[in-house]
């Protein structure tokens, strides 16, 4: 019963526990309370009625099990020999020792095995599988009602899409479903203009800096999620993150074909001397890539150092040492010639 208590109804431990509870209680009742108004021997087979012999002789008819009827609420065997029983009597059946109880005493109810059947199939059939349904629900505090009256309660019991729009506003949500269409949202990613070398203004290495920082700031939604940085904008995130995208996708189609090459017992030691091969190779990469980058925007950078490039994009996680004052906080954030 405990069991049942704290454990989900309808779950496969509850209907384990419900079939055991039944069941003890008609065997408790036929093995213990029936014994307390008679007094019988040990040695007398009937006093012992779990055993899985006939407790007419105590087993010595030797009845084999298809030949042995059971009864329905003590749960002792006999053999029909010693019963005088030509078959197996159809539906319920009792022993010798508890049909004369159902005679004596007419108001008497007894405890049968077959109304635990349906408990042990549920038992044997263990969690029913089920499918899963998602569905959003919003707890809903009513107007004039304390908080003990809170319920659950769908979009569409709700009906009310300004209060479920202005409640994701104020919990700083995104809904499920975008209130845009797509010829709206078509519309928005038309009209949006991304920062380019023609429309990044300034003078000097200012374009050349925001366009690279633009372009670095979606590089990273690519990088932080393992996916490949597209060429075109790869071409723009500056000489040295475009050198490291170029060392990486050298390094790993390298390491796919020496993986067709080499068996499984040599690819390990071919991964080492495959990386101690291209470290250097990299500084090369470096010079070849700001050369082109150099060329490529003479026009606006002309003698510019290499240093007022950004640097390699980087993902993952860094300290910040920003210096604090006597007046607070201080930092200085602006661009070069405004």
């Amino acid at each position: 019963n405990n069991c049942k208590v704290f454990n989900q109804h309808g779950s496969a431990i509850w209907f384990v526990a419900d079939y055991m509870s039944k069941q003890f209680e008609r065997l408790y009742n036929a093995w213990v309370q029936e014994f307390r108004d008679r007094y019988l021997r040990w040695a007398h087979p009937k006093a012992r009625p779990w055993e899985n012999t006939c407790r007419k002789c105590d087993g010595k008819c030797g009845t084999p099990d298809d030949k042995m009827v059971l009864c329905d609420h003590c749960d002792a065997m006999y053999g029909l020999a010693c019963l005088n029983l030509k078959k197996i009597p159809q539906g319920i059946w009792h022993c010798p020792e508890c049909k004369p109880k159902l005679r004596t005493k007419k108001s008497i109810r007894m405890m049968s095995a077959i109304g635990e059947a349906a408990a042990r199939r549920k038992a044997e059939l263990g969690e029913v599988p089920k499918k899963k349904i998602l569905q959003k629900m919003y707890l809903v505090k009513w107007a004039g009602l304390g908080y003990e009256f809170c319920n659950w309660e769908t979009k569409e019991d709700i009906n009310d899409d300004a209060l479920i729009q202005e409640y994701l506003r104020l919990n700083n949500m995104t809904p499920d479903e975008p209130d845009l269409t797509e010829d709206d949202i078509k519309e928005v990613l038309g009209n949006l203009k991304h920062i380019s070398y023609k429309t990044a203004g300034g003078t000097h290495c200012i374009p050349d800096l925001r366009v690279q920082l633009y372009a670095q700031s979606r590089a990273f939604q690519f990088s932080k999620f393992g996916s490949v940085i597209p060429n075109d904008l790869a071409a723009v995130v500056g000489p040295k993150t475009n050198a490291i995208i170029t060392f990486h996708e050298q390094r790993i189609s390298v390491k796919t074909e020496q993986h067709e090459e080499l068996g499984a017992d040599e690819v390990q030691s071919s991964n080492n001397i495959m990386i101690q091969k291209l470290d250097f190779p990299l500084d090369i990469i470096h010079c070849v890539h700001d050369l082109t980058h150099r060329v490529v925007r003479s026009n606006s950078q002309g003698l510019m150092k290499s240093s007022f490039n950004l640097g390699p994009l980087l993902t993952g996680e860094y300290d910040a040492v920003i210096p604090i004052t006597s007046r607070g906080l201080m930092m200085n954030v602006g661009e070069l010639n405004g």
